[in-house]
């Protein structure tokens, strides 16, 4: 039995299945894990990846399209250097020089923020619950694998990055760090916002920084399917990357960190989207575009304010993430 495994409540999962048989048995390194070889460069993918977590990790904030306060972020940096508050910008400039490795060091998460009472209509509209089915032990580290993608995860957001939910009450002991394209963290004062949520960089040595604090209690969630997943994303169907996303498991063999499998149902049925099957025109250039640019460009449409036929607001479908299955 592998020791990254043998956690309270976290049984050994189909995902090891994935695995050769004699990692699965154990190459003789420390805790029974898969000797001492270096683990994938990404989470996702396989030995020539360069980085440990999904391509597009975190899809509420990644590769479809990215989030509006980003985008608001850049332009207001940009448009302070073009008045007479443009000091602001340059000494936020050094700030971000002097903490350019924090977002790749745990972070800096905020219980204020995580409990801002907007986060509990976010998690009204639609509405979204969380539901446990076993504990996880505080006195260890772990790496939740979290199933779909969806468009924008906000199954995801709402549940691993807020407290609206009450991730902490379900779990105690444990703080979540959703992971998330290195990309984000480079846009001024947006990634300040990230941090504050949890949400840390896909690096390989972000991720083992979480995993090897001391003390245990830290959960790093990878959404699995990344950025490529979510070109499969439409109501009434899961189609799940999994047969090439080998090295998260390495990645907690490696740390002895213990899997937890996460699955948020109703996250595909927040947007339809324009049929792209394999093999079609629109698949082919999105492929392209997603193996160049590490994002995805689903063309999607939900609900509008005032009308359901047309619009970029999700549809309010429910949604349950069951963690620790």
């Amino acid at each position: 039995m592998l020791s990254a495994l043998n956690a309270p409540g976290c049984r050994r999962h189909p995902w090891l299945l994935l695995l050769p048989k004699e990692e699965r048995e154990g190459g003789g390194g420390s805790g029974g894990g898969v000797g001492q070889r270096q683990s994938q460069q990404r989470a996702g993918g396989g030995s020539s990846m360069p980085r440990a977590g999904c391509k597009s990790a975190g899809s509420w904030s990644k590769g479809t399209g990215g989030p509006e306060p980003g985008q608001i972020s850049l332009v207001v940096f940009i448009g302070l250097l073009f008045t007479r508050f443009w000091f602001f910008s340059i000494l936020y400039s050094i700030w971000w020089y002097l903490d350019q490795d924090k977002p790749r060091q745990g972070g800096r998460c905020s219980k204020a923020l995580q409990s801002w009472v907007m986060w509990k209509h976010m998690r009204d509209y639609f509405p979204i619950s969380l539901v446990k089915t076993a504990e996880l032990d505080p006195s260890r580290n772990y790496l939740a694998g979290f199933h779909p993608q969806g468009i924008m995860a906000p199954g995801a957001f709402v549940n691993l990055c807020t407290e609206s939910t009450g991730f902490s009450s379900l779990f105690p002991g444990i703080r979540p760090h959703l992971i998330m394209l290195p990309f984000w963290f480079r846009v001024p004062f947006f990634r300040e916002y990230l941090m504050m949520g949890g949400l840390v960089t896909s690096d390989k040595e972000s991720i083992a920084h979480i995993l090897n604090r001391k003390g245990g209690g830290n959960l790093a969630a990878i959404i699995i399917g990344g950025a490529q997943e979510a070109l499969n994303a439409r109501p009434g169907a899961y189609t799940l990357l999994l047969r090439n996303r080998k090295g998260f498991i390495k990645l907690a063999l490696l740390h002895g960190a213990a899997l937890v499998p996460m699955f948020s149902f109703g996250e595909n049925d927040l947007f339809d989207q324009v049929e792209n099957s394999p093999g079609s025109w629109l698949r082919w250039i999105q492929d392209k575009l997603q193996k160049t640019t590490s994002f995805s460009f689903p063309l999607f449409h939900g609900r509008g304010i005032f009308q359901y036929s047309f619009g970029f607001i999700p549809y309010r479908q429910p949604i349950t993430t069951v963690g620790s299955l």
